[in-house]
């Protein structure tokens, strides 16, 4: 018996854990891309939720049959505690299935994002450390134009 897709999951469908998660994160698959829209800013929590809600969202989904990416849209804030980044890292560099890691990441982050300069050079070294393609746009159709080209 297959799972039907979930047309959009969200972090704030993850039972939370001691601490109440800050921010939210929502995903979906849109033509080969895995959409996210995150809101900030971000606590530790929300990164641990969003973990469980992607892998689900993923697992739930037929075989990839080729590459795809993500683009992530940042809204009201990108800051995020020192613990948020440290454990948004962890999450970044643990094993994944192959079929289940994207060619490329892209964020949109335009200039009315509450620290999106503060928090891009972090947002880039981890990136950076996994060795994944990884770009901010400004605009969604820069972003779009930059994954596709990688797939």
């Amino acid at each position: 018996m297959t799972r039907p897709t979930p047309s959009v999951i969200s972090t704030t469908q993850v039972d939370a854990t001691r601490f109440r998660p800050h921010g939210r994160v929502d995903m979906w698959m849109e033509n080969g891309v895995l959409q996210y829209e995150a809101t900030g800013p971000f606590n530790a929590e929300v990164f641990d939720c969003m973990a469980v809600a992607q892998m689900e969202f993923l697992t739930s989904l037929p075989p990839f049959s080729g590459r795809w990416a993500s683009i992530c849209t940042l809204r009201n804030s990108a800051m995020c505690t020192p613990e948020a980044i440290q454990r948004y890292t962890q999450l970044m560099q643990s094993p994944k299935p192959a079929n289940l890691e994207p060619v490329a990441t892209a964020f949109v982050m335009g200039p009315e994002v509450e620290g999106g300069k503060i928090m891009a050079p972090h947002f880039e070294r981890v990136y950076t450390l996994i060795q994944r393609p990884f770009r901010i746009c400004a605009t969604m159709e820069e972003a779009q134009a930059w994954v596709h080209s990688l797939m």
